[in-house]
């Protein structure tokens, strides 16, 4: 029998998603399998295990390391692992702050200069308090701290990714980080737009998926535990590797649940189930046929649990590479992995040597019965015959160590010295020498600079979007402006059209939040990166 072929999924009833999601999940996998061992080798690596690998012949991971002594040290020098939250530390120093541009004012609809005027102000003044809901709500969802997560999971995985998603009950917009193992995509694709799918595979308690009131409640009686620590076979092999093979509590099952969104297009084989909604107007607002709308779908197991059509106008996902490019690419730290692990190789040779002729050796003929002992009055060595003779103690060569700087010098090259290793040149004391140096490192972090913008104005302009959406009652802001507490209301823009349109009261000067407000990202450089820099460069404005 002919293999269907299907252009989307539009056509898919619900009882099929689950296996539609299984397969797009295994083809993800099976595209990225040779990544997966990259991220694996990766996580070890930046654990400190340096002198671990998987080895093919005997099928199992072999760690060279456990074979050291005081002997035979084998040290890991955690340099790449350095370098790498040292560039996170420099990108994040300066916080990335999301500024709203006031909305575009038609002069010829006004008659006089007044009207123009007064206009021009409020438009700048909503401007500014949409801009504070956004800052106010970065620090409830604490962006910075997970920017910086996002930061170190990219630079180990070339991606990492932050969801964010509202709650319509409560109100509210949720932001949470995954590795590259827990988001499933087309890895050659270079923005995340284009993806046709995108998917998350986490665990979650039983008890959680079926507390969760959206769900089908005779599919959630379907659903068996399977106690697995994630969705992909490499990661839970190093999570079991990492934190043991611990059997879970009969009391906590657990589950793989499953978060797709499908790329599809309005049609007639999609229009009935869109329209069987009960918010298929907000679904369908603004669209006609042949434009995109998002499926969303829950699967447990093989379970599907709910199947709708969203009303977002994009994937609630955003994220994060150093460089532009396919999504899957080299990442950070395996350009750092080769020189490290020859930089543990000479340490480990070096601290050999020195345990060797520090503690000296002895020269004997072959067959010579030889005895040391040590006494309170020295050392005693009985021989019979021929005498022993100590080995001459040698020192390490000049080479050693320059290869050592060798070394240290091209892992630098590659990251950052200064910032990363707190090294400043000798003679180097004057705060302006400092300071030129610190700006020649961010000069080498353009391209991961601009990066960490587009992220930081990309989780903005999501938040907004779904605060025009899903914020349906008004919610009270507070902000601090020159120390005094200032507090405004705000209210979804398209919530507030839907209010008015059924004569519901809302309170007056409520701000409504507009999904087409335009973000851009600001950078406080501030005066310099140093405080005495900032003195002189406040000395030099006054």
């Amino acid at each position: 029998m002919a293999k269907i072929i299907r252009d989307n999924t539009s056509g898919i009833p619900t009882d099929e998603m689950g296996h539609v999601v299984d397969q797009m999940m295994q083809d993800a996998k099976n595209s990225r399998h040779a990544f997966e061992r990259k991220w694996y080798d990766n996580l070890f690596f930046d654990d400190g295990h340096h002198f671990r690998y998987v080895s093919r012949t005997a099928n199992k991971v072999v760690d060279l390391s456990n074979r050291e002594s005081i002997y035979t040290p084998m040290r890991s020098i955690p340099k790449a692992s350095r370098q790498i939250r040292g560039i996170a530390n420099l990108l994040l120093a300066n916080d990335p702050i999301p500024v709203v541009y006031p909305e575009k004012i038609n002069p010829t609809a006004f008659q006089d200069l007044e009207e123009l005027a007064q206009a021009l102000k409020t438009t700048k003044d909503e401007a500014k308090m949409v801009g504070h809901f956004v800052s106010e709500e970065f620090k409830e969802q604490d962006i910075h701290r997970k920017l910086a997560q996002m930061l170190i999971l990219a630079a180990k995985q070339s991606v990492s990714w932050m969801q964010i998603w509202p709650d319509a009950v409560r109100e509210r917009i949720h932001t949470q980080v995954y590795d590259a193992f827990d988001i499933y995509v087309q890895g050659d694709i270079t923005e995340v737009e284009d993806l046709p799918y995108i998917g998350k595979g986490v665990r979650m308690p039983i008890s959680e998926i079926k507390a969760n009131e959206l769900f089908d409640q005779k599919q959630l009686e379907k659903i068996r535990p399977d106690n697995k620590r994630a969705s992909s076979e490499i990661k839970e092999a190093y999570m079991t590797s990492r934190y043991g093979r611990g059997e879970t509590s009969e009391y906590v099952p657990t589950l793989i649940q499953k978060e797709f969104f499908f790329k599809e297009y309005i049609s007639s084989k999609n229009m009935f189930r869109i329209a069987q909604q009960e918010d298929v107007e907000k679904v369908l607002r603004n669209k006609k046929e042949g434009d995109v709308v998002l499926r969303q779908v829950f699967v447990a197991g093989d379970v599907p649990l709910r199947d709708r059509y969203v009303s977002l106008s994009e994937y609630p996902f955003v994220d994060f590479r150093f460089e532009p490019g396919p999504l899957y690419s080299t990442s950070l730290i395996e350009r750092f992995i080769p020189l490290n692990k020859s930089l543990d190789s000479a340490v480990s040779r070096l601290e050999r040597f020195f345990h060797t002729m520090n503690v000296g050796a002895w020269m004997k003929r072959q067959g010579e019965q030889l005895n040391i002992s040590n006494m309170a009055g020295g050392q005693v060595l009985e021989y019979q015959s021929t005498p022993p003779v100590q080995a001459r103690i040698e020192s390490p060569s000049a080479m050693s160590f320059s290869f050592l700087q060798l070394l240290s010098g091209l892992i630098e090259e590659q990251g950052v010295t200064t910032s990363t290793m707190a090294r400043v040149p000798s003679g180097v004391r004057a705060n302006a020498a400092i300071e030129s140096l610190k700006e020649s490192e961010m000069a080498n972090l353009v391209i991961a600079s601009r990066q960490v913008k587009r992220t930081v104005k990309s989780i903005a302009e999501k938040i907004i979007d779904m605060a025009d959406d899903y914020f349906v009652t008004p919610k009270t802001v507070y902000y601090l402006e020159k120390g005094e507490p200032q507090y405004f209301d705000i209210i979804g823009a398209s919530a507030l059209n839907l209010r008015q349109q059924a004569n519901i009261e809302t309170p007056e000067n409520v701000l409504p939040i507009k999904k087409t407000y335009r973000v851009d990202i600001e950078v406080e450089s501030g005066l310099g990166y140093t405080k005495a820099g900032k003195k002189d460069a406040a000395k030099d404005l006054g």
